[in-house]
Formats: structure tokens, C-alpha cells, sequence
């Protein structure tokens, strides 16, 4: 491995580069070709880049100095791929072809991509993202996009485009009017709010959602305490609605928007019912304390016990008979009935009707199950002390012993 030093092509810049070779000879080698290429460093290719553009007639890029450098040279580059790339789909999505005999042999992919977006939006507006893309002078936009393959590229803006000429026209200005005024009428505050950012409430397909745009631990710990879970899919926290064990949708809606603003949160809530609801408190607050039946699975037909977020009752479970806490769950087996009314009864819990039921029928088998008199077997009579502690009758030692004849070995 050997690096022979180069010098930028460019009189008085004083930029270098080490070229790598296997050996000497062939880093010399790739080093008087790269010099004889006329090699120049990335500071004069950028700058070079920025002195094109202006001969070339393109808009002055913003940002900082290193970015305008850098994304001169990636917008003369993006540009030269889509100025040759956008003809080829127009003329492949016309159902023409640039050889004679005919079908897409020749394109490359990328172009193939880009006339699907030709088909789908038309030539204009393909040729009116390529021309705003020309007129962007927002460094960010070249630097962020310098991955893009065109077809992204030009999808990406014309959509931008569509939403802005959307918003110009007197349709998309009514309907801009429509939203601002709807949303005035849907938002409620607090007299003093922690910030402006609004979070948005809505109940639709069986789920409680709960969107806001900021990180905030007032409003995290206020939907947490409410039940709702974060879900990355949604990008919101979500719940699902059980109407049996929670009550109307509507008012779960109003008690978490009130919550919010006792919080300090502004608050979107677009249903009227619930939202007068939330703004006199008059909606049924949710009981948290439930003993349930588990329908299925591996647990099924077991009780389970549920509270709020901001209560423990975990040791008074604990110590109902047959108590278990599995898979987070609190499970007790359905024969510790007149244990777990008592329970329920002490500590304010409700009970759903299937666990009930279920208890119910642990009280119809006990009716239905025989009664035996039965008897224990008598226990056995204890060993008295004073026999356990009495020692055998001592034997008394003959004064000669002596071996009878029939056992001696005359061998």
C-alpha cells in the first residue's frame, strides 16, 4: 500500500489529495493520470459549480456558505439527470420510442418510473415540477434531495404544487375559511394554557385518539392516567372503547378534553355533544374499578380485576385465594366467588355481567353437589414418652464358650 500527494489543478488554491495504490508504482501512476485529468478539489468544483449556475441563468441559492457551495454542485447535477431523464419518460409514456425498434429497450429504470408519473399527473404538470425544481433556491432542497431518484423527485413536487395552486384558488380558499372556522369553533382553552399547540380529539372505529404535535409531559401524563396507550402506527395515543365497561364514546371524549384543560392543554374536539359535555363537566365520569371474566384464551372463564392507573389494590388482590398475575394480568379462579364479593363490595368494584354469570354458576354447582358426612379416621394412639426411652433386659456373658463340633472344619 502506497499514497502519492496531489495538488489541485486550480493556480493558488493550495488544495491536495493522497491517491492509494497497491504499491509505488501504482499509486504514481493513478496519481499522474488524475493530474493530467486536470484534477481540482471539491472547494473549486463548488465554487466552479456557483459560477455555471450564474452563466446558466439559475436563481442564487440561500442558506449558509458550505451549503450554497455544496448544493450548487448537487443542483447542477440533479438538474443534468432530470433535463435528460424527463424527455425519455414523456416520449416512453406517449407510447413512443427512441429506437427504432420500438419498447422501452434502452431506458433505464428510472426513467421507466418517472413515465409512470407521467401517466398518472400528464405531461404539463411533470414539466411544471421540473421547472419549479429549476426555481428552487433553498440549498436545504438540493442537500436533502441529492438521494432522490427522479421519479421521487418530481412526484414529490408537482403534489407540493397541486396542494399550493389548491390553496390559491378561490375553492381552496373557501374551503381554507370553512376549516379555520370550524376549528375556532371546536377549540377550547385554559385561561392559561401551557402552550398554543392544539391537540385534536376524535373517536372514529371503535378508538379513542388523542393527537399533539409537541413534546409535552403534562399532556403524556394526562392521557396515560386516562388509559390510552402511544401507538407508532396512528402516530397518536390511542384506546380502544369498551362501551360495556367505559360508557358512551361521547363521554369519554369529554372527560379526556377536560382533563387536557385542567391541564393547561388546548384542546380541538369537533363533536358538539361531547364537547358541550367537556365544557360544564356534565358527562358520567368513568368507574375504573371492574372485576371481568376473561372470554377466551389461555385464562378463560377466570375472573379478572381492573383499576385506574392512579390506584393500587394490588396487595388487597394478593391476598384473595387463588390470586395470580399473569401476562399483566390480575386473575382469580372463579370458586373464590364469596371472596371476590366481598372484595368488590369493600373496595367499590363493579362487576360486568359475564363475570356474574360466571359466579352464578359456581353458585348453582355448589347447590347441586352432594353433601357427604364424612368422618375422619381415628388417629393413632401416641407412643408414650417413658416406653421410647426403656432399654432392653441386659443378657448376662457365659464364662467359656466353646465351638460345637458339627460347625468345626477338620480341613
Amino acid at each position: 500500500m502506497a499514497t502519492t500527494r496531489i495538488e489541485c489543478a486550480t493556480e493558488g488554491c493550495g488544495g491536495c489529495m493522497e491517491v492509494d495504490g497497491r504499491n509505488r508504482r501504482d499509486a504514481d501512476y493513478r496519481a499522474k493520470k488524475l493530474v493530467e485529468r486536470g484534477w481540482t478539489c471539491r472547494a473549486c468544483d463548488n465554487r466552479a459549480a456557483v459560477e455555471r449556475a450564474v452563466v446558466a441563468g439559475l436563481p442564487a441559492l440561500e442558506g449558509s456558505e458550505k451549503q450554497v457551495t455544496w448544493a450548487a454542485t448537487l443542483r447542477e447535477r440533479i438538474l443534468a439527470i432530470l433535463d435528460v431523464a424527463v424527455p425519455e419518460a414523456v416520449t416512453y409514456a406517449n407510447g413512443r420510442s427512441a429506437y427504432p425498434d420500438g419498447g422501452a429497450c434502452g431506458f433505464r429504470s428510472s426513467v421507466l418510473e418517472l413515465a409512470l408519473v407521467v401517466r398518472e399527473i400528464g405531461e404539463p404538470a411533470v414539466r411544471d415540477a421540473l421547472e419549479a425544481i429549476r426555481a428552487e433556491t433553498d440549498a436545504r432542497f438540493w442537500i436533502d434531495g441529492r438521494l432522490e431518484e427522479p421519479n421521487e423527485m418530481i412526484s414529490a413536487v408537482a403534489k407540493r404544487r397541486a396542494v399550493e395552486e389548491r390553496a390559491l384558488s378561490p375553492e381552496g380558499k373557501a374551503e381554507a375559511a370553512a376549516a379555520q372556522d370550524a376549528m375556532a369553533e371546536a377549540t377550547l382553552r385554559s385561561a392559561e394554557p401551557v402552550s398554543e399547540t392544539i391537540a385534536e380529539l376524535a373517536f372514529r372505529e371503535g378508538r379513542l385518539t388523542a393527537r399533539y404535535d409537541e413534546r409535552s409531559e403534562a399532556f403524556n401524563a394526562t392521557v396515560k392516567a386516562l388509559g390510552y396507550l402511544w401507538d407508532p402506527a396512528a402516530s397518536a395515543w390511542v384506546r380502544r372503547h369498551n362501551s360495556l365497561m367505559m360508557g358512551t364514546a361521547v363521554d369519554r371524549l369529554a372527560e379526556t378534553a377536560h382533563e387536557l384543560i385542567a391541564a393547561g392543554i388546548v384542546v380541538a374536539l369537533h363533536d358538539p355533544e361531547a364537547r358541550a359535555k367537556a365544557i360544564d363537566r356534565s358527562y358520567e365520569p368513568e368507574h375504573r374499578r371492574w372485576v371481568s371474566i376473561v372470554p377466551n384464551g389461555t385464562y378463560e372463564g377466570k375472573l379478572r380485576l381492573t383499576w385506574g392507573r392512579d390506584e393500587d389494590f394490588y396487595s388487597a388482590f394478593r391476598s384473595l385465594p387463588g390470586a395470580t398475575y399473569r401476562d399483566k394480568l390480575c386473575l382469580l379462579p372463579a370458586t373464590a366467588r364469596d371472596e371476590v364479593l366481598d372484595f368488590a363490595e369493600a373496595h367499590g368494584f363493579r362487576i360486568t355481567p359475564g363475570a356474574k354469570g360466571r359466579m352464578d354458576d359456581v353458585m348453582a354447582q355448589r347447590e347441586k353437589g352432594v353433601i357427604v358426612d364424612a368422618k375422619p379416621r381415628p388417629k393413632a394412639e401416641p407412643v408414650k414418652a417413658g416406653a421410647r426411652r426403656s432399654r432392653p433386659t441386659s443378657l448376662s456373658v457365659p464364662a467359656s464358650v466353646e465351638v460345637d463340633g458339627d460347625l468345626v472344619d477338620h480341613d
